[in-house]
């Protein structure tokens, strides 16, 4: 992850999960739920919607998995949570995506009316945002691998933003190809992007994104809330695991009890 900014493995969940994963998402998106009640944004011909954490997501196996959360506390220590769970659809006729970085960060300025970013070279801080990216299916050249550039997100801070013709001369392309139930976990940083759909079945992914506890993603601003569950299931989440969920509405209590029910606690 130091050196690429991206890492790809094999069998991090087992695969009875994953059909049932894929089951849930497909499921939604043949009755046209994903798009009606969880669409975010429509991207190239391939559409990213919000997934509630409920059923087979609800999985401790999934949300918690243990080599998941030790690689996770490797990269960004403690504090960090769910940001958002995302599936990704790229129907069939999706074209190339734009070659782009997730959310480069950046610590603007405000004086009067001029609004001006940091102009020193961020490139060596240590990743505040990582993306599991889970393909529901077998991914091949033809239905629209994500492509990335490896070792690119040391570029994305810089105080000159990096423009594409120089990551395409500087970095190689890698396409992430492989069977149903390979991984990938990218840098939000690290330059990449989803290549067109050629066949003729939609491709499911799960964009799975995990933070800092003090990052907001910017491309959900207008999104409330990025992490759905409902109290019920967060009473499910065992205790070890709910500061995961410290980014859902769920998690958190009222500022201002109701006047009528502290008085009543007050005179019990």
């Amino acid at each position: 992850m130091e050196r690429d900014g991206a890492v790809a493995f094999d069998n991090l969940f087992p695969m009875p999960l994953l059909k049932k994963l894929r089951r849930s998402v497909m499921s939604r998106h043949d009755a046209g739920e994903l798009r009606e009640r969880g669409l975010v944004r429509d991207i190239a011909g391939r559409y990213a919607a919000v997934l509630p954490f409920e059923g087979p997501f609800l999985a401790p196996e999934f949300y918690a998995n243990h080599k998941l959360i030790e690689i996770l506390g490797a990269l960004m220590g403690t504090s960090h949570c769910i940001g958002s769970l995302e599936a990704v659809i790229a129907m069939p006729g999706a074209y190339r995506q734009h070659q782009h970085v997730d959310a480069p960060l950046r610590f603007d300025r405000a004086i009067g009316k001029t609004k001006k970013g940091f102009q020193g070279d961020l490139s060596d801080l240590p990743p505040y945002a990582v993306t599991l990216c889970v393909p529901l299916c077998d991914v091949g050249e033809a239905n629209g691998p994500t492509a990335i550039w490896p070792g690119s997100h040391r570029t994305a801070l810089r105080a000159r933003p990096t423009g594409e013709r120089e990551i395409l001369q500087t970095f190689p392309e890698e396409h992430m190809v492989g069977g149903f139930g390979r991984w990938v976990l990218f840098d939000f940083r690290v330059f990449h992007c989803g290549m067109p759909n050629l066949a003729a079945e939609p491709r499911p992914v799960l964009m799975f994104v995990f933070t800092r506890s003090w990052f907001r993603d910017p491309n959900l601003a207008d999104v409330f809330p990025s992490v759905v569950i409902t109290k019920r299931n967060l009473k499910r989440i065992p205790d070890r695991y709910r500061y995961l969920f410290m980014l859902a509405p769920a998690a958190r209590r009222s500022l201002w009890e109701n006047k009528r029910k502290r008085n009543r606690h007050e005179q019990d």
